[in-house]
């Protein structure tokens, strides 16, 4: 983990309680994530991710789901 404030693909999905591969589908649809350049790995910052998954449409039970 870089830092406290950034997880890798890997840690999000897991504190998400998703699969790694449906972590990248939703990054297709939008969800926000950083990296140094474009060759570089993936980087998120949970609030954002939580919050970009709440505005559009997903709530969480056991895991995140649209509506």
């Amino acid at each position: 983990m870089i830092g406290k404030k950034f997880l890798n693909t890997k840690e999000t999905a897991e504190k998400l309680g998703i699969s790694t591969g449906y972590l990248r589908k939703l990054q297709k649809l939008g969800l926000p994530y950083h990296q140094l350049s474009e060759d570089s790995y993936k980087y998120f910052n949970l609030s954002e991710v939580e919050n970009w998954l709440y505005v559009a449409g997903y709530k969480q039970q056991t895991t995140w789901k649209k509506k």
